[in-house]
């Protein structure tokens, strides 16, 4: 249900936008059916989240008066659902609001859109300021932070970590671990550390080198083309990770006569080298370039992410 005055204009739609994000998260990402009764989305002032309840501004553009509303429905889950400290831990509230903002996004206004919105709202600020605040480490307690700093650490650089995750785990293997360590800590309080053993031990796998370097390290986003060899229609592809960061990247090939072939790496290409990853890729006898294309990932330093044969 929703509660307006009659000049806000998309608060009309607000009904429709929150069943469907209730439906949505429910049976998608996280797929763990809404906990409430009820939703009741107010016109207010503030964009800000209650249990049950949403306080939106009005706005202009019926796609953000939507991505806002959503995003404060997705706090349903992270912090109310699972009880979290949003005030020391906000990578692990509102970072999980700004992934599940994308993932609904990408339904509702196709990958390409979604991409865009997400690199423009979420990802420019951080990757393309220079200055070392930027780049202190997520697992930093929000409450000593402040500014741009805290806000990158909280949402975009956050929701990264998690959809690197994704792509590193799987559609299957990061929905089932995300329900797991949802289940196991429902109500519970988690901090930093009980989400990342829970997903050690729900996928099966070590992954400290992945959350040492999202979450611990100073790390960002700056890849490189290294070296290009050939044999026969082989070409191996060696790719320098300048700032540290395991994020899955894209090589797209372009072909003699014009055609691309995407060849997409996940962060796993990085489990045991952060600093240099060789990719072999096959029948690429008559390529004629490729890029470096890491989509939502943006990298620090495009200059250096592409290789010309001639």
């Amino acid at each position: 249900q929703a509660a307006y005055d009659e000049k806000s204009e998309d608060f009309k739609e607000m009904v429709g936008y929150g069943k469907h994000a209730l439906s949505w998260f429910s049976n998608n990402y996280p797929g763990v059916p809404y906990p409430f009764s009820k939703s009741t989305i107010v016109r207010g002032f503030a964009d800000m989240e209650y249990p049950m309840m949403v306080n939106d501004n009005s706005q202009k553009s019926p796609v953000f008066a939507r991505f806002v509303v959503e995003h404060e429905i997705a706090h349903t889950y992270f912090p109310f659902y699972m009880g979290i400290n949003e005030t020391r831990f906000g990578f692990m509230d509102e970072g999980w609001a700004t992934a599940l903002e994308y993932l609904i996004g990408i339904n509702d206004l196709g990958e390409e859109r979604a991409t865009m919105f997400f690199k423009m709202f979420r990802v420019n600020r951080w990757i393309n300021d220079k200055s070392m605040e930027q780049d202190i480490p997520i697992i930093t307690p929000s409450n000593i932070l402040s500014g741009p700093a805290l806000g990158n650490n909280e949402y975009g650089k956050a929701a990264l970590g998690y959809l690197a995750l994704k792509d590193l785990l799987g559609d299957q293997g990061f929905k089932t671990a995300l329900q797991g360590y949802m289940k196991r800590w429902h109500g519970k309080h988690p901090i930093p550390w009980d989400f990342f053993y829970s997903i050690n031990d729900i996928s099966g796998q070590n992954l400290n080198w992945f959350w040492d370097s999202w979450y611990f390290s100073h790390n960002y986003i700056d890849l490189a083309v290294k070296k290009v060899s050939f044999q026969k229609d082989k070409a191996t592809i060696t790719i320098e990770n300048i700032g540290g960061m395991p994020a899955p990247v894209n090589i797209i090939v372009t072909m003699e006569d014009g055609s691309q072939k995407v060849f997409h790496q996940t962060p796993k290409v990085w489990a045991h080298n952060l600093k240099e990853t060789a990719i072999i890729v096959e029948g690429l006898k008559d390529m004629k370039s490729f890029t470096l294309d890491g989509g939502i990932f943006m990298d620090a330093d495009m200059s250096n992410n592409s290789w010309n044969k001639n």
